[in-house]
């Protein structure tokens, strides 16, 4: 069986939607991981980038990175050209295809909170995605809470979803000597870390208000790696956070294994790649009990309601010694429940049954 994923998010020259784009890396790797003796994988690359993350042996085939010349066009020719049997995109699939569509929907964050989102975007993703959506013989999604959300807010029949879960990247694990490194690269000591986009559903002005609440012993400077998405900037505002941009997996891995604490404050994921990210690499997790971030986590991270004084709280019990050295033995118990081989045996289970 042949199958080819959509991959034109990886390796985008500048950052973009970074856990969608690590998904499909990951998803693509753990199908090829687990791929039967039948079986080939294949990616459609626009960003040249992409082909460093991806595994070397994949075929891949070069597309443009603008959604109307690579969907109108060129996907459906590679997926011909390549005898695909099942193909795989995220969120806006190809008008027509000449194989069977899988579409990723990482979570319906646009339909249930637009105010989060600017008016391109709204419409963009509330036209195309459920367009998307009736057109695919299964829709895919990370979460048993993803999932319920697709059902009551786009109306989708359960029986047509697949959870196939997130798993952190080979680079996430505890690094001993981490602390030195981020010293002498950052500047940075004691630090509460946050990873992911400024974005308003993110929450991050409460977290910067959390921080300011820590004095004495507990106080910690706050250090933020993503790009800026909508309004970033005025979020953040004057709060004299560290900003670090995007980061690779190797500098990103560093700073989780020597922050006091990793904070997720989000208001809604379909996921929260960067909880179990930071868990597997054994920093302390405090996080909003949102969205899908009670289902990843478990029991291996402090779940807060998503205010500034709560969030304030939570860190301040991360930073107990005890409590410190409980979460940094649990989260990498945690974070192996997810592994590459069931993200691909999930992931060739869907296509299966659409061939």
């Amino acid at each position: 069986m042949r199958v080819t994923v959509d991959c034109h998010m990886v390796g985008q020259p500048q950052a973009g939607d970074a856990g969608n784009a690590r998904f499909h890396t990951l998803l693509t790797n753990a199908l090829q991981q687990a791929r039967g003796e039948d079986d080939s994988v294949g990616a459609l690359i626009a960003h040249p980038g992409a082909r460093a993350l991806l595994d070397p042996s994949l075929p891949m085939h070069d597309v443009p990175a603008g959604n109307i010349a690579r969907l109108a066009l060129r996907a459906p020719q590679a997926l011909r050209i390549n005898r695909a049997d099942a193909a795989i995109f995220s969120y806006i699939t190809p008008l027509r295809s000449p194989c069977p569509l899988l579409v990723v929907v990482h979570d319906v964050s646009f339909k249930l909170h637009p105010e989060w989102f600017s008016a391109r975007v709204r419409i963009l993703l509330g036209t195309l995605v459920p367009r998307a959506i009736r057109q695919a013989a299964r829709v895919i999604t990370v979460s048993q809470t993803s999932k319920a959300d697709l059902v009551a807010a786009l109306g989708v029949d359960p029986d047509r979803i697949r959870v196939v879960t997130n798993v952190p990247a080979p680079a996430f694990a505890p690094r001993p000597d981490a602390a030195a490194r981020v010293q002498a690269k950052f500047g940075l000591h004691r630090y509460c870390l946050y990873v992911g986009d400024v974005h308003p559903r993110k929450n991050l002005a409460s977290l910067t208000q959390a921080v300011a609440q820590l004095d004495g012993a507990n106080r910690l400077q706050l250090a933020i790696v993503g790009r800026a998405g909508h309004r970033g900037d005025q979020i953040i505002g004057a709060s004299g956070a560290r900003r670090l941009g995007p980061l690779g997996d190797d500098d990103l891995a560093d700073l989780y294994s020597a922050a006091a604490v990793t904070c997720y404050p989000s208001l809604y994921e379909g996921f929260g790649l960067p909880v179990i990210e930071a868990m597997a690499c054994g920093s302390p997790v405090v996080a909003s009990n949102r969205g899908a971030i009670p289902e990843v986590a478990g029991d291996a991270a402090i779940l807060v309601e998503p205010t500034p004084a709560a969030l304030a709280d939570g860190l301040r019990a991360a930073l107990e010694p005890a409590t410190a050295d409980r979460l940094r033995h649990l989260g990498p118990e945690r974070a192996r429940q997810f592994t590459p081989q069931a993200m691909g045996e999930a992931g060739w289970s869907a296509i299966r049954e659409v061939v």
